[in-house]
């Protein structure tokens, strides 16, 4: 990475970054994107799981498929290239606790990216990948106001989200081998578990 793009990282970071005095408001709705909208997210996709279309079920496989691939792509590239945290390196101002480690790339910037543009590119729900995708610039700008990432860990992120998210369209079809097997072993767990098939609904019964 270049001088030149060191320095355009750091000020973009600056601009988005929150100030010395930021509103309780905005700190508070950074923290809530930040950390539980992600989680959402993964809630998101068991909801898609168990009580959404059942044909889309191989498209969401392959779509967490990509999501568990574009992550381990991040730690490659953590292997490969460290960057510090802007507060490990006394810039801006930090507003959440985190670990002193490699900053490059944003590991919730990667999943919330992947999941969104990978719903899109299987077809596994367009209009929840449009939305999780939004999210996923939501989560970029509230890591960095926090002060716990650069603009350059989110944009890596994209980057790898959407590589991976091209692969996930091209796992559906040999995921979907794997779909029947996947949905005997969730009826049996449901059954198991003895869950009301009101409340979750089994795949046999829709066959």
């Amino acid at each position: 990475m270049t001088v030149t793009m060191l320095a355009l990282n750091e000020r973009i970071f600056l601009l988005l970054n929150a100030s010395a005095h930021p509103q309780g408001a905005t700190v508070s709705l950074a923290n809530f994107v930040s950390s539980d909208l992600v989680l959402g997210v993964a809630l998101l996709l068991v909801a898609l799981w168990a009580w959404g279309n059942h044909d889309k079920r191989a498209a969401l496989l392959a779509t967490a498929a990509a999501t568990v691939v574009a992550l381990g792509v991040n730690q490659l590239l953590g292997q490969l290239w460290y960057e510090p945290r802007p507060f490990m390196v006394g810039l801006g101002h930090t507003l959440a606790a985190h670990a002193p480690e490699n900053s490059f790339p944003s590991d919730h910037g990667t999943f919330v990216f992947t999941v969104g543009l990978a719903l899109i590119a299987t077809g596994a729900s367009w209009r929840w990948g449009v939305l999780v995708s939004a999210v996923g610039v939501a989560v970029a700008w509230a890591r960095i106001y926090l002060g716990l990432h650069f603009p350059i860990d989110m944009l890596s992120s994209a980057v790898v989200a959407g590589a991976c998210s091209g692969l996930a369209a091209a796992f559906r079809r040999p995921v979907g081998h794997f779909a029947p097997f996947a949905n005997r072993i969730y009826d049996q767990s449901l059954d198991l578990l003895r869950f009301p098939p009101a409340w979750f609904p089994r795949t046999r019964n829709r066959a």
